[in-house]
């Protein structure tokens, strides 16, 4: 029958019993390590354990052996756990099969004095007092910390603060993000991303280096025009195959959204890569316009993929080269694919996500090429032409 019993009573004696009976010190052991998975103040109810074959591969032998353990498991009920029995088991299948075990309040001690277990600090225990020994080091004592416990591999969480006070050895030189998250997380240089405000929460005086955005750029002999490109094959097949007008123009691998970078056309924020200068002409030329030094106005286009991300890309583009419009003679070729059937579903892409950026400020895009995509409900990947 099925017990009513929600309290540990009076404390239990160990059994004088226990140690012969290896599958109940394991069904205990079983209890303590879904405990030291979940910290106390994380959990919601005390553990629970079902009778398998798995839990309690001795009971499922169904021997004189499993007869003596489940009486023994039934002389803890009401002190140790609450023993809810399966309803639903066959008549003829023995009174554990399907049986399952709930720790009751308290159990948790028990478990841990009979089996020599004493609880451990939990991760956040000895996350804040790591905070308290390093607090002299963080701006507030390192409250923002507190908030949420940050976790390394298998790092303790002692290592991870730690980790954490060496940013303060650091805060003058001037590193990247990726430098500083190398040489104080044990190598890993990308742990620090996406947590810049909360270094500069801790160091006031933290100065960052900012990464210069990489920009890789064809420069022909004379120059008609600056056109960025999205992908990076097609890019190779406009600098390599080059013909006339394509080969007056300074062709740039926009890598995405770097052409959107907000420091890219500031020195020490942008660093620009040659796959040739064209002649004897010198890049300084294109430095010079780059950077807004030069006064000169030269045309800008911008050609990726017909989709909602590419016109993102314009869009963002135009933040930095105003005048940045799509290139023509690449949608068009494009907008002729998708007349013909070729576009693909978003689905088909990974590109459901993508939201539809409203406007560019590009005439061209805003009337002809959005238009088309919204009107089709398809999509084409730049790759797909050879110009």
């Amino acid at each position: 029958m099925d017990s009513g019993h929600s309290s540990s009573g009076p404390a239990l004696e160990r059994p004088q019993w226990l140690d012969d009976e290896p599958e109940i010190v394991g069904i205990l052991g079983l209890f303590l390590d879904r405990l030291n998975r979940a910290p106390a103040e994380e959990r919601r109810r005390e553990p629970s354990i079902r009778l398998s074959e798995k839990t309690a591969p001795g009971l499922f032998r169904h021997d004189a052996a499993a007869d003596r353990s489940w009486a023994l498991l039934r002389s803890l009920e009401g002190g140790l756990f609450e023993i809810r029995l399966n309803r639903k088991r066959f008549f003829y299948d023995a009174e554990y099969v399907g049986a399952s075990l709930k720790l009751l309040e308290g159990g948790e001690a028990v478990c841990r004095a009979w089996l020599g277990q004493p609880r451990t600090a939990s991760y956040r225990d000895e996350w804040l007092q790591a905070i308290e020994a390093h607090a002299p080091l963080f701006a507030n004592g390192g409250e923002v910390l507190r908030r949420r416990a940050i976790h390394l591999g298998d790092s303790s969480a002692s290592e991870v603060v730690a980790a954490f006070a060496q940013v303060a050895e650091h805060v003058h030189e001037e590193l990247t993000l990726r430098q500083l998250s190398a040489r104080c997380f044990r190598g890993h240089s990308k742990f620090l991303d996406g947590r810049e405000a909360l270094l500069r929460e801790l160091f006031p005086q933290l100065r960052i280096a900012p990464r210069p955005v990489m920009v890789q750029v064809r420069l022909p002999s004379e120059c008609a025009g600056v056109l960025f490109v999205e992908n990076l094959d097609s890019y190779i097949q406009l600098i390599v195959n080059a013909s006339s007008p394509i080969d007056t123009l300074a062709i740039v691998y926009a890598a995405g959204f770097r052409g959107g970078a907000e420091r890219i056309r500031t020195r020490g924020g942008a660093a620009l890569h040659y796959h040739a200068a064209g002649g004897d002409r010198p890049a300084g030329w294109f430095e010079s316009w780059w950077f807004g030094e030069s006064g000169v106005d030269l045309p800008v286009w911008f050609w990726g993929d017909l989709d909602y991300a590419g016109m993102s890309i314009l869009r963002g583009l135009r933040q930095n080269f105003p005048t940045a419009t799509a290139w023509q003679p690449g949608y068009a070729a494009l907008l002729e694919a998708l007349d013909r059937g070729m576009g693909h579903a978003p689905e088909l892409s990974d590109k459901t996500e993508q939201p539809d950026p409203g406007v560019t400020g590009c005439t061209y895009a805003d009337r002809e090429l959005l238009p088309a995509m919204r009107r089709c409900g398809r999509l084409v990947d730049q790759e797909l032409i050879r110009l």
